[in-house]
């Protein structure tokens, strides 16, 4: 099973000399100068253009991964989860308020996981989804509805009236559930089997910016192993639309931008060692672009749109391989996105340990 995982700012004047253009190109490293736009503060202290949420592990099996947040220019980076021994925590999403994560806690040894949400000002939490019930194996990859009263997540389900079933008889689709974990129910289509084998498996939920659209991965077993993005109305699972190509092994929670118009995720066509890179395209497949270009030593492994992102143009967060340290472990980037074109870099975490899965929230309005 693959584990993981929303970029501000339209630039606000046209540049006006190409000394200017190319300094707008050039990376820059954590602490340097960023947009007015990103490091603007409310009266309150916090950032106006919400923080970022991310996974770190805590040690060198990646075993055991915490959740912390930050401001989007790296800063206030404090530890919001402490999973106790033999869990993990991972691929966590922002409340559309801003005021609570969703994620999910896994078993180290992967027998089961459940969905948490927490409050991490105060640190107050609750389970939303135990996955102790008869048929629930896994509980994972939760995201918000855009009214923020409901989530979707991914729920490995065995067949009924079976007593610890094997793993081909497993099978994973879409559940919507409440906050209070009233109501589950599956959203996507059953996968269908071939001679007894499992064909597909559905992960990474998310909903379009109006909640009409849902986005995921699906896996398939057949011919070889290989992923795609798919987008279906939320209430049609009939109509699900494959809109990347398999041979491109599209993956890992394909995220809305908020206007709608696109859909974000990375593609692994060389296979999981080979390099990876960020795509978006249109939510009805069309328009299939290529970010990013990694080199042979980087992994682009989750990212998120920033909530002023716009017609195109703006930030994302990111998390990377190559970042700081002596082993190259991963960080959490920004990338500014122009027309289509990364022309700016921004190294966030800056640290020895493997940082990614970020998710970017909204304004957080406290109280």
């Amino acid at each position: 099973m693959k584990r993981t995982t929303s970029v501000v700012t339209v630039l606000a004047a046209t540049v006006a000399t190409p000394l200017l253009t190319l300094a707008l190109a050039l990376p820059v490293s954590a602490g340097g100068a960023v947009d007015d736009e990103e490091s603007a503060w409310a009266s309150d202290g916090s950032t106006r253009n919400g923080q970022i949420v991310f996974r770190r592990y805590l040690n060198a099996e990646q075993t055991k991964g915490a959740l912390f947040v930050m401001n989007p220019d790296g800063g206030k980076i404090h530890q919001i989860t402490r999973p106790p021994q033999g869990w993990r925590d991972n691929v966590p999403a922002w409340s559309p308020d801003g005021r609570t994560v969703a994620f999910e806690r896994f078993k180290s040894d992967e027998s089961t996981s459940r969905i948490i949400v927490i409050n991490p000002d105060t640190g107050e939490k609750r389970t939303v989804v135990p996955c102790t019930g008869e048929r629930c194996v896994y509980a994972i990859d939760p995201y918000f509805s855009p009214g923020g009263q409901s989530l979707a997540y991914a729920r490995t389900v065995a067949p009924p009236h079976t007593q610890e079933p094997p793993e081909w008889m497993l099978y994973s689709a879409i559940f919507v559930v409440g906050l209070d974990g009233s109501g589950p129910h599956q959203v996507s289509s059953t996968p269908q089997r071939h001679r007894g084998q499992l064909a597909l498996e559905t992960s990474d939920p998310t909903f379009s910016p109006h909640g009409e659209l849902l986005a995921f991965v699906r896996t398939r077993y057949r011919p070889e192993e290989s992923t795609a993005v798919f987008v279906q109305p939320i209430g049609s699972p009939e109509d699900a639309r494959r809109i990347t190509p398999w041979k491109k092994n599209c993956q890992d929670r394909p995220t809305f931008s908020p206007d709608g118009e696109l859909v974000l995720f990375r593609c692994l066509p060389q296979g999981e060692e080979g390099p990876s890179n960020l795509f978006w395209a249109h939510p009805d497949g069309t328009g299939l672009h290529q970010l990013t270009h990694a080199s042979a030593d980087q992994q682009y492994l989750g990212s998120s749109f920033s909530p002023r992102f716009h017609q195109g143009n703006g930030w994302i967060a990111v998390g990377r391989t190559g970042g700081f340290g002596t082993e190259g472990n991963a960080d959490v980037f920004r990338l500014l996105i122009e027309d289509g074109t990364v022309v700016r870099t921004v190294d966030l975490t800056n640290s020895e340990e493997w940082d990614s899965a970020p998710g970017w929230g909204t304004s957080r309005r406290r109280t």
